[in-house]
């Protein structure tokens, strides 16, 4: 038995019937004017006769909220074989991604970007940093690169009171940053969950002179951008809240078929 409140349901279900009729049922504030975000993800797609076939998955956002979801080129990788258990690109690979993401943004949006930031789960690697910065510095004026962990949970605040830590907290531990997403809301006197909080880990950033709190501010915005869903915020923000949804639906869609770009048919 389902047992989400009735009201939760109707919310989730007109709001995402407003935004695939074309609407915008909210949208963000306080994102930097000519910002594209940029999140990466992989699947692997279904009937493949490799089971190291991998596919990237990029949504890009501008700073209106509106979304494009685009299928990357297929590249093996083998788990077993590589240093990571996360799937990365080649330097080549990483610049035709981007190129990729930046012709379709400048079609579908009408004007190209002044600054990107890309994010995905894992580090960057010596290849990837090379090729996404060699794309970037060619069409953009400035770009960030950032690696957020949304699923550690070793690091945390413990609060001195019953309720957990305020969502927007920010801490450091050495040269990493921590976040918290999700927690104590003070404007509305509520904390939205049924666990203790843990907050996203900033592992990774290759960029120029954006402000970490910028940079920190932009993601708590982004992550208020699900528009099918009644809750508050969620952890990650939606340039890698719905990557595994979309893989889902990706690996449903022929590699002879193109996938409409428009964010309103993946949600």
């Amino acid at each position: 038995r389902d047992p989400t409140h009735p009201a939760k349901i109707a919310w989730n279900f007109f709001t995402g019937l407003y935004h695939k009729a074309g609407g915008f049922p909210w949208v963000p504030y306080g994102l930097a004017a000519g910002s594209c975000y940029v999140g990466i993800s992989f699947y692997r797609p279904l009937g493949s006769r490799s089971n190291t076939l991998q596919t990237s998955v990029v949504q890009a956002f501008d700073e209106y909220g509106e979304g494009l979801i685009l299928r990357g080129h297929e590249f093996q990788w083998d788990p077993d074989r590589e240093e990571s258990k996360s799937p990365h690109l080649s330097e080549d690979q990483s610049r035709q991604l981007l190129d990729l993401v930046l012709d379709r943004y400048e079609k579908e949006i009408g004007t190209r970007p002044s600054r990107v930031v890309v994010q995905k789960t894992s580090r960057y690697w010596p290849a990837e940093r090379a090729g996404f910065s060699d794309a970037l510095r060619r069409r953009v004026a400035h770009f960030d690169l950032l690696a957020l962990d949304g699923r550690q949970s070793h690091v945390r605040l413990v609060t001195a009171s019953k309720y957990p830590p305020l969502r927007a907290t920010r801490f450091s531990v050495g040269d990493l940053d921590f976040l918290y997403t999700t927690g104590f809301i003070a404007a509305l006197n509520e904390f939205h969950g049924m666990h203790v909080p843990t907050p996203i880990q900033i592992s990774d950033h290759v960029g120029q002179d954006t402000p970490r709190k910028q940079l920190l501010s932009e993601l708590l915005t982004l992550t208020k951008l699900n528009w099918n869903s009644a809750g508050f915020a969620g952890k990650l923000p939606v340039t890698l809240r719905f990557a595994e949804l979309v893989g889902d639906i990706m690996k449903e869609i022929p590699a002879d078929r193109e996938p409409l770009p428009q964010f309103k048919f993946y949600i």
